[in-house]
């Protein structure tokens, strides 16, 4: 005879309110397609839950870098740039989803936690669990099934339970104070970076010397300004070549390059491949002829 167990447990208050949440998209990415880097952008409107489902990979997110392998859960809260590229012996294969209209107490919209906790969760023995879910999501809205909408609503929030109350969260370890006039600095780059701004300019901000200012952006980001300036240029080239139908020349001046070279240049010395054929790898010539439509009407669900 099979051991039957009986949930004593009653229901009642939902530990994240009750929310409209709308699947903007759910997306089931291979080896073949993560071998691209993805630079520096952020989701102004939503948020993205990634789960690691192979492999291994470098993500940075708020200016700290996170090494994530299988079982790993990334949150990526509105407006928080964040990139990634994918460990280039193993690999990485991921879910990840679009969710827009979360909005939990005591934090803005879009964010499912708190600034100071570590986005990375580990999923441990319920890494199947989420596995299954991101499966079932991506089947949902794949083969379009009937009421698929309504489904992945309840999934969603099943998801959103599991990850904020039964997966442990880490506190984030702060910089000290040292570090603040840098986060001015790298505040100042994140609205202005489509300028031409020099590596000069800002270390007159953070009241140092260029070399100085260099040696420690570098030192507390990671990388030095001038990559940081690159990446997040790219990252918005990414975005506007697969969210617009833009031409690359108009997106190339829109971020600031004085011709269409350079910023090809620098595009495939980053993510391996020319703008042109990154925008046919990810989108094929259909999808991308009703870019504008299809995007719009996405975001305004």
């Amino acid at each position: 005879m099979a051991v039957v167990y009986y949930n004593k447990e009653s229901i009642s208050e939902n530990p994240i309110g009750e929310q409209n949440l709308k699947l903007l998209y759910v997306c089931r990415a291979d080896n073949s397609e993560t071998i691209i880097p993805t630079a520096m952008h952020e989701h102004t409107n939503h948020l993205e839950i990634q789960y690691i489902s192979g492999g291994m990979a470098d993500i940075r997110i708020g200016g700290y870098a996170y090494r994530v392998k299988e079982g790993d859960v990334v949150i990526y809260n509105a407006g928080v740039l964040h990139d990634e590229r994918a460990d280039p012996n193993r690999g990485m294969t991921f879910y990840n989803c679009g969710i827009k209209n979360l909005k939990l107490p005591c934090l803005p919209e879009g964010h499912l936690l708190p600034h100071d906790v570590k986005p990375v969760l580990h999923s441990g023995d319920l890494s199947e669990d989420i596995r299954s879910i991101f499966h079932l999501l991506f089947k949902q809205v794949a083969e379009k099934k009937l009421h698929a909408a309504y489904v992945c609503r309840h999934l969603l929030k099943a998801l959103l339970v599991i990850l904020t109350t039964q997966l442990p969260q880490e506190k984030l370890i702060r910089r000290d104070k040292f570090d603040a006039s840098f986060q001015v600095c790298k505040a100042f780059i994140d609205e202005h970076f489509t300028e031409n701004i020099s590596v000069e300019e800002l270390s007159k901000i953070a009241n140092m010397s260029v070399s100085g200012f260099s040696h420690h952006f570098k030192k507390i980001f990671g990388i030095s300004p001038g990559q940081y300036l690159i990446r997040l240029k790219i990252g918005l080239g990414q975005k506007l070549l697969i969210t617009t139908d833009k031409s690359i020349t108009e997106i190339s001046m829109s971020l600031g390059y004085d011709n269409i070279s350079h910023f090809n240049n620098q595009f495939k010395k980053f993510v391996g491949t020319s703008p042109q054929n990154y925008r046919k790898l990810w989108l094929g010539n259909e999808q991308f002829q009703n870019l504008n439509h299809i995007y719009n009407e996405l975001m305004k669900l």
